[in-house]
């Protein structure tokens, strides 16, 4: 009895283009879903096309899915170049199997009388994801400080007015802190603005890695930041306040801290708020002070 080896027969090896395809789309999905529909759209018009070169039946369901050609091309590009691929490659699939003399069926004959309607709605379709990108963009930029990267005064008085909301539909009150770096115009005049711009981003960086999610860190303006802390009393703000103030050194840095908590009106919250950081200046800086609430003097400690 000799060895026998067996090979695979010839038509097994149909099956490689498929598991080439499934490779391939593998990787280009596991590049992001910024960069993966740029990858998918040659893919997929070539896998069409090979299933068309393949068996004239396939159109079937080529003819089924091709408009997801026309959907990926809209989101991978913007309206000229998602123009351009859905006519080359929409132009492939209608011309190229009749050309070589493959046969066609209806869906075929659907999928050439659509080609203007599917090349209008994706350059319409890539021109909208274009125009809510830009929106997305300068609504980011207009809530963005550009220096520090943290939400500005206008996205903090937003994010003030959400948590009003939440608080009259039942939810616990928060906290305000407002804090101011000291001396910090010395920085400026004996080091250069550089130094100071620098020193601002290394602040922003600590508070927002001292806070738990949930909590919003800003820039108020100049060398004050807010911090906002959702369902939190004023005492444990306090408490996370004379933290801040101790790490802060480290930085090199010393600053003063105003805390109050929502008692039913924003504006009062601001003004709270306000007097107590003045407080804290005027009494040596370096130091918290808590605002009491209506009818209460700040109270403060190192």
């Amino acid at each position: 009895m000799g060895l026998q080896v067996r090979l695979f027969p010839p038509q097994g090896l149909t099956g490689l283009p498929y598991l080439a395809f499934a490779l391939l789309f593998l990787l280009a999905l596991v590049r992001g879903p910024r960069r993966a529909p740029r990858l998918l759209v040659p893919l997929l018009g070539a896998y069409f096309l090979f299933e068309l070169l393949r068996s004239g039946e396939a159109w079937v369901g080529v003819g089924f899915w091709a408009p997801a050609l026309y959907l990926l091309a809209a989101f991978a590009y913007g309206p000229p170049w998602a123009l351009f691929h859905g006519l080359l490659w929409g132009g492939l699939l209608v011309l190229l199997p009749p050309a070589l003399g493959r046969e066609t069926g209806p869906l075929w004959a659907h999928l050439a009388l659509a080609q203007p309607v599917l090349l209008a709605l994706t350059v319409l379709l890539a021109r909208f994801r274009e125009l809510s990108g830009q929106v997305r963009f300068w609504r980011e930029q207009a809530l963005t400080d550009p220096l520090t990267g943290l939400p500005n005064r206008r996205a903090l008085e937003m994010a003030l007015e959400r948590e009003v909301a939440r608080v009259e539909r039942g939810e616990r009150p928060f906290s305000l802190i407002l804090l101011d770096l000291d001396d910090f115009k010395r920085v400026n005049d004996q080091k250069g603005h550089p130094e100071g711009d620098r020193l601002l981003r290394e602040v922003a960086r600590y508070l927002v890695a001292r806070v738990r999610r949930g909590d919003l860190v800003g820039r108020w303006g100049g060398e004050e930041f807010a911090l906002l802390l959702p369902a939190t009393d004023p005492h444990r703000a306090e408490v996370l306040a004379h933290r801040l103030r101790q790490g802060l050194k480290a930085l090199g840095v010393t600053a003063s801290f105003g805390v109050a908590g929502y008692g039913g009106n924003l504006a009062a919250l601001f003004r709270q708020a306000d007097e107590a950081l003045y407080l804290a200046k005027r009494r040596g800086k370096d130091r918290v002070e808590r605002h009491p609430g209506p009818g209460g003097a700040p109270q403060g400690s190192r």
